[in-house]
């Protein structure tokens, strides 16, 4: 198993609380990989530094650290820029990476369709790109005299063009799975099936909760971050009003995500777009649960998801310390266990009641 350092710079007024949480879902996200956390690192400063993200001082004491702990990767709970990658190699001579490296090779690691892995990928060289700017005077030195062109500055004008010609590839192909799956929806709605939504924070209990409702036998369901990349969709039976309706399990959110690696997966989340009801699954057992709603909610909101019509459903009720989560009056909610199949009768109920 890879043996990972984490670190973390915070503002001095920072809580130093918070940061450890934040350090906790980056260590989920490490065991989700694949790998161990050895050392956790919090530096309070100003801002973080141009050079090396880390203070010099800082980043020489992780050096030892890393050596004494025989780390094979150090990963920054941040976004760091390409120069920043390079100086902090050059310290440490182990691999280096940001958050969002980590969540790409997850997404990797979990990819079974075509469509989650050119979604993957796309989102990989968006990030992949900017770094090849940071390359540059590396490259240069390489060979070439003053004011020409040297070799290495070849070598990375053939990099950018290859990225930018494979992303433009890639684009083309999603946009045809987008148009295939539209047409798919339209059916949909000509036979006049409606169509759920499962939304939330990931590892909340959507994929759960997909099996609990629509029995749907081949649902891949694990204990870890981003199990779910692709949609799935499963029939469910409204026994009251006499209808089938679909319900389509999604990709999970989680804080701090870049905008471009949200559009990378707007394949997927087109069923959430097109969706006539969501189903906003919570963990109730998770004491960052509000945090997590809110997270969730401005996702929904970015990719114009907001003002859907939103069922809360409280998920883990039979893990959770909470009594019964209250909400406002003017939101519809429920408790369940997507796990035992408590309150699921009250939420096809809810569903049946909601629908429009």
């Amino acid at each position: 198993m890879k043996r990972a350092i984490l670190i973390d710079i915070i503002p001095k007024d920072a809580s130093k609380s918070q940061a450890e949480k934040d350090l906790n879902e980056l260590s989920k996200l490490v065991k989700t990989y694949g790998g161990i956390v050895v050392v956790k690192a919090i530096q309070k400063r100003g801002r973080p530094s141009a050079k090396t993200y880390l203070g010099t001082g800082k980043a020489l004491e992780i050096l030892d650290i890393s050596k004494e702990k025989e780390a094979d990767m150090v990963i920054v709970n941040g976004t760091l820029k390409p120069n920043q990658v390079q100086h902090l190699h050059a310290i440490f001579n182990i691999a280096v990476w940001d958050r969002i490296d980590l969540i790409l090779k997850i997404f990797e690691k979990h990819a079974k369709t075509e469509n989650a892995k050119l979604q993957i990928e796309l989102a990989s060289l968006k990030h992949e790109f900017p770094k090849l700017y940071g390359q540059g005077t590396k490259l240069s030195r390489l060979g070439g005299g003053i004011a020409t062109r040297g070799p290495g500055e070849k070598i990375l004008e053939v990099k950018k063009r290859h990225l930018r010609a494979r992303i433009k590839e890639i684009e083309k192909k999603l946009a045809k799975i987008r148009k295939t799956h539209k047409g798919q929806r339209k059916v949909r709605r000509r036979k006049g099936l409606k169509t759920i939504a499962l939304v939330g924070y990931t590892n909340s209990g959507k994929s759960t909760l997909l099996k609990a409702l629509t029995k749907k036998e081949n649902v891949y369901i694990a204990d870890e971050l981003f199990a779910t990349l692709d949609s799935k969709i499963g029939d469910l039976w409204l026994p009251n009003i006499q209808e089938k309706v679909l319900v389509a399990d999604t990709i999970g959110f989680i804080q701090n995500l870049p905008p471009f690696l949200i559009n990378s997966f707007l394949a997927t989340l087109d069923e959430v777009s097109e969706a006539d009801l969501l189903l906003h699954v919570i963990d109730s057992s998770d004491p960052q649960m509000v945090d997590k709603i809110h997270v969730v909610e401005d996702i929904l909101k970015d990719i114009g998801c907001r003002r859907k019509l939103q069922i809360y459903v409280f998920n883990k009720i039979d893990k959770s310390k909470n009594d019964k989560i209250r909400v406002s009056r003017k939101k519809n909610y429920v408790h369940i266990s997507a796990k035992t199949g408590e309150g699921i009768d009250d939420l096809i109920d809810m569903i049946e009641k909601t629908l429009p």
